[in-house]
């Protein structure tokens, strides 16, 4: 017992070692940081989140690690050294859409971290508003869930707006059953509709007599069951942190991989990454074959197509343009070139955004 107390001792002796050069490295990473931000002020460059920069960052050191310490951790921690590294620059103004607590708040916050200023917008299209007058700097907005398809009032209303597409982030949509009182206690369960129905059988289930009360957001159920005895809700696990409640039963929905992607939409395109993906609308002549000479012109320039949808284009009855992302950036020139190509046989092609693609 002696032997292993002491090389337990030298062990967690090593460890605080390797902290302490941990955090004189974050402290000159720094300083670092502030040159950057002088720099940029004298350049009279105002961007202080670089959507490809941060991607590189991240991918240069996954190359690295060779699975030798886990990448999802990997991410997160240089998602908050970034961010705490911007935040010596210039606080960064992020809307999203609110309540806080919401998977919104949550994706906005994994992607940017912590050490943002987040602001919670309701409804979603209003986001837009609040980044294209200068209240928010960036906007985060969901643009499609893996098992309810597209967000259709977001996607057209990127038809109507002067911002770009900057970054895309994939957020697990986990709901957790919250309460300050243990499982058999439980007398009522607050939440959205949405969660409900998403934890159908687990309720059925474990807590199949609970009377279930639905309320206007995962937050607001969160709020109400920190405060009454008894109570339980479905909701994040950012709610659990927000509003001080433990996780009682954790990832009780249906479906375990039910996924949201949002883009991060701003005022400027973003630079290639070296992983990135471009998104962009265009119409079509009512002719036979017009769409196949579109998916041919992508073909011969090797690009991917990873998204196709149609919407109504509002001008004319059953005239229609599509909604298209391929794998690329517009500065590559085969992704140029088909662009080129496709004004010359569609109408109003409109890029909206070449970014980096999110991890998902």
């Amino acid at each position: 017992m002696e032997i292993y107390s002491l090389e337990l001792t030298e062990y967690r002796d090593q460890i605080n070692q390797i902290d302490d050069q941990i955090l004189a490295l974050l402290q000159k990473r720094a300083e670092i940081s502030k040159k950057v931000g002088a720099v940029k002020a004298e350049t009279g460059a105002a961007q202080v989140y670089v959507p490809h920069r941060q991607k590189q960052v991240i991918e240069r050191l996954k190359a690295q690690n060779q699975d030798k310490f886990p990448e999802a951790a990997l991410e997160s921690i240089w998602t908050e050294i970034l961010s705490a590294s911007r935040s010596l620059q210039e606080a960064e103004r992020v809307a999203f859409l609110g309540p806080v607590g919401s998977f919104g708040h949550l994706a906005a916050r994994s992607h940017f971290g912590a050490s943002t200023q987040f602001i919670p917008v309701h409804p979603q299209v209003d986001i837009f508003g609040e980044v294209e007058s200068g209240r928010a700097d960036y906007g985060v907005v969901a643009i499609e869930n893996s098992l309810q398809g597209t967000v259709r009032d977001v996607l057209e209303r990127f038809q109507h707006t002067p911002l770009w597409i900057c970054a895309e982030t994939f957020q697990p949509i986990k709901q957790h059953l919250l309460s300050k009182s243990s499982l058999t206690e439980i007398q009522c369960i607050y939440s959205h509709p949405q969660p409900f129905a998403q934890c159908r059988v687990w309720l059925k289930q474990y807590l199949g007599n609970v009377e279930q009360i639905e309320v206007v957001s995962t937050s607001e159920a969160a709020q109400r069951a920190s405060q009454e005895p008894f109570a339980a809700a479905i909701a994040s696990e950012l709610a659990s942190e927000i509003y001080q409640i433990p996780i009682v039963a954790n990832a009780i929905m249906d479906e375990p991989d039910n996924t949201t992607r949002f883009f991060i939409i701003g005022s400027q395109m973003a630079d290639p990454s070296g992983y990135d993906r471009t998104s962009l609308f265009f119409a079509i002549q009512d002719k036979v074959g017009a769409l196949h000479r579109v998916l041919g012109i992508l073909e011969d320039a090797e690009l991917n197509l990873t998204y196709l949808e149609s919407l109504p284009s509002r001008t004319k009855p059953w005239e229609y343009v599509f909604f298209a992302e391929m794998e690329g950036h517009i500065a590559e020139e085969r992704v140029l070139v088909a662009i080129g190509q496709l004004e010359e046989l569609c109408a109003n092609v409109n890029v909206i955004g070449s970014y980096p693609r999110g991890t998902a």
